[in-house]
């Protein structure tokens, strides 16, 4: 156990440090309005508002550290719970980051091929963290905040925003045609939104998704003012939100003992 905690400290770190390299170094580093800016690749149907994806990375690199930080800290209230936790989710953590490292590594060189796999096997990953472990069950409410948001609801909403946007990129999505299509895509938005939000009660994701939703709204709005895009977006971000904080006060409570079945990571 010891020995696997410590790999753990080191592994967690250094995913993340890679992760807020890459994306302070590419991401905040360069303006928006540069037309060379490789976050800015000719403004696709699935191009979001720079504003709000900073937002978002810095909320969930904020999430990221604390979840680092409580392994360090085995004085906090639960905190074996934790490290127990940490042991089985860990790598699904690091390999995140590490992806998150890669992807944009590739993407700012456009390999937007190998930056698409790269994507595919990162919300592969996060996804099975989520079913197999069930993160979306972890108990008290402040576990599930220090655990559940950084290592699995918002990356996996990331990662489902990203391979939309990546997609695009790859396709060269920007004609007529294209456009039609992804009218009909943003919708999937909507689908995996709800998905989480009605059979899980995980409003968590229903929140996250609902957000970069939003920003691609602004995106789309400031790009092409006369298009369908930005209006579904909008659309789909309220419908988003409403049904997650509907989630939040009416689902069940988080104080609430479950079976172990349903909870595996508290066995």
């Amino acid at each position: 156990m010891a020995d696997q905690i410590n790999t753990h400290k080191v592994s967690t770190i250094i995913s993340l440090a890679l992760s807020i390299y890459a994306n302070t170094r590419y991401f905040v580093g360069r303006s928006p309005y540069d037309h060379h800016n490789p976050y800015n690749v000719a403004n696709t149907p699935f191009s979001g508002n720079i504003i709000v994806t900073l937002v978002f990375w810095i909320v969930l690199y904020i999430h990221q550290i604390l979840f680092v930080t409580q392994i360090f800290l085995p004085q906090l209230e639960n905190h074996n719970d934790r490290i127990n936790i940490t042991n089985k989710i860990g790598w699904h953590f690091t390999v995140f980051n590490l992806g998150s490292f890669f992807w944009t590594i590739l993407f700012v060189k456009k390999h937007f091929f190998w930056s698409e796999l790269i994507l595919i096997i990162n919300f592969i990953n996060v996804l099975q963290l989520y079913y197999i472990h069930k993160t979306n069950s972890i108990k008290p409410l402040t576990n599930w905040i220090l655990i559940h948001l950084p290592t699995t609801a918002l990356p996996l909403s990331w990662l489902v925003y990203a391979i939309f946007w990546n997609g695009a990129v790859l396709f060269n999505v920007h004609k007529f045609v294209g456009r039609i299509v992804s009218n009909v895509l943003i919708w999937d938005f909507l689908l995996f939104g709800l998905n989480f939000v009605w059979l899980y009660n995980d409003y968590a994701v229903g929140l996250s998704t609902s957000v970069l939703t939003f920003g691609l709204g602004l995106g789309q709005l400031f790009t092409r003012a006369f298009a369908l895009q930005w209006i579904f977006a909008f659309v789909i971000s309220g419908l988003l939100f409403v049904a997650s904080i509907l989630a939040a006060f009416v689902g069940p409570r988080r104080s609430v003992v479950v079976d172990e079945e349903q909870a595996p990571l508290l066995e």
